[in-house]
């Protein structure tokens, strides 16, 4: 079994923890549902929004 270990949250936040790794996790998601679904990853990206399309990998 791999042990992630996690950076020390230095923010006085304890609530913060994870975030980057939850935010992560949703991102991959959001492109693997976009993928399959054939509709449009929007994002924000050098202060516009785009609309990308994902191709499905068979």
């Amino acid at each position: 079994m791999k042990v992630v270990k996690q950076k020390k949250d230095n923010s006085g936040n304890g609530r913060l923890t994870g975030v980057e790794v939850a935010l992560r996790r949703a991102g991959r998601r959001a492109r693997e549902l976009a993928a399959n679904t054939g509709t449009p990853l929007v994002i924000y990206s050098e202060g516009k929004i785009k609309k990308l399309r994902i191709p499905h990998d068979k």
